[in-house]
Formats: structure tokens, sequence, C-alpha cells
């Protein structure tokens, strides 16, 4: 119950940081000065150095647990309470036979993979929104934060849905970086200030948090409901 009601919060926070992004863009008057290029250029390194992070945790979900020695005893621990393998940082059990998929010989968390591809691509498209020199009206800027803001719960729905494929799994995490690039881009566009975009990043790292506490959740609601003996991700919910 304890699990549940954090993720409640996480939720609420996601919703009210959404409001916050509306509001901005609602409050901002619309003959504001296109962003510079140097406030470009910087928004754009934030964001490429964001993303650079972000693929690292997906190659090597857990390097920085070294850091925390909690970590390190809470991972001893299990080893010692259960001998099931992991494959993708997934029990290599039926259960969860659909959060993993196989690319390059390797198995891959199908959600790591899909935020992998999306990360990447966000990186190749913000060089290119870096080095070139588009302008879009003000209505095209709006709706394309729209369209950022309704792919978030569209990701968030499908991490909980009971029947999980793991080829859409990919597809649906990839657009959650690519929802940050279009929400990023068109809120400093739009504003024409770098601070704004920067406020947007920051608001990024809330509903990635968000995806992330929502996978852990169905994980540990799908091991409970398991019948194996495991019970990997077992905790009170």
């Amino acid at each position: 119950m304890k699990y549940t009601r954090t993720l409640l919060v996480y939720l609420i926070f996601s919703f009210i940081a959404a409001v916050l992004i509306i509001l901005v863009v609602g409050t901002i008057p619309s003959h504001i000065q296109p962003i510079s290029l140097l406030e470009k250029v910087g928004l754009a390194c934030v964001f490429i150095f964001c993303c650079i992070i972000g693929i690292s945790f997906t190659l090597h979900p857990n390097w920085a647990r070294r850091y925390f020695s909690k970590f390190k005893d809470e991972e001893k621990n299990t080893l010692l309470q259960v001998k099931r393998e992991f494959q993708g940082h997934h029990p290599d059990c039926s259960t969860f036979q659909n959060h993993t998929i196989q690319w390059k010989k390797k198995t891959w968390c199908a959600g790591c993979l899909g935020l992998f591809i999306g990360l990447c691509v966000s990186i190749l498209l913000m060089i290119l929104y870096m080095i070139t020199d588009f302008q879009l009206t003000n209505m095209m800027f709006i709706l394309l934060i729209l369209l950022g803001l309704f792919i978030l719960p569209v990701v968030y729905v499908e991490i909980i849905y009971r029947t999980r494929y793991a080829i859409v799994h990919v597809f649906i995490n990839s657009m959650l970086p690519l929802s940050f690039f279009i929400i990023t881009i068109s809120v400093g566009g739009f504003t024409g200030k770098f601070v704004y975009g920067f406020f947007t990043i920051l608001l990024c790292f809330l509903w990635l948090d968000t995806r992330i506490q929502l996978s852990k959740w169905h994980h540990r609601l799908l091991c409970t409901n398991c019948l194996e003996s495991c019970k990997m991700f077992t905790v009170r919910i």
C-alpha cells in the first residue's frame, strides 16, 4: 500500500508538471522574439548531455549502485535468497517473457531498448535542431507541445497494461524521449528563452522517473500474482 501511495504522488506531480507547461505557454505573450542562437545551442547541449546519461543507464541500469553501499547489501541479500537468473534485468520466468527481446545476440529489457533507441534518435534530432535555422508559428509550437504531452499518458498506460507485446513495448518506450525532445524545443521556441527550455528538461526527469516507478510497480504486481516461489520483486503493494 505504501508503494502504491508513492506511485500516486508521482502521477499527481507528473500531471501538475504538464499543467505547468500549458500555463507557461498560455501566459507568455505571442510577440516574444525567437530564441537566440546562443541559448538554442545551450539548450541543445544540456538536452544531449542528459540523453547521454540516460543512454548509460539503459546499457548498464545499475552502474550508479556502486556508489551506495546499501544497494550492494540489498543485491547480495537478494542473490542469497533466490537462484533464479536475470535476462535483460528481468527474471527468466514465463511471467516476464514478454518484457525482454533479443537484439544483436543479446537479451534486452524491451523498455530499456526502446528508451535507448528514442534517446539516440533524440540526440540526432537535437543536433539537427541546433545546426539548422527553421521557424515555426506559435500555433505549431502549441500543437507540438500538446502532442508531446499526449505521448506521456500513452506510455504510462502501455506500461501497466496486462497484455504486453515486446515489439510494441519497444516502440512505445522509444516515443518517450522523442516526446521530451518535442516539448523541450517547442517550449524553448515558443518562449524564446533558455530558462523555460531548461525548466522543461527538469520536468522531463520527473516524467521519466514516473515511468520508472510505474514499471517497478507493475513488476511487483506481476511477481505477487505469480505462482512461482522466487518472488523477485515482491513487496507490499
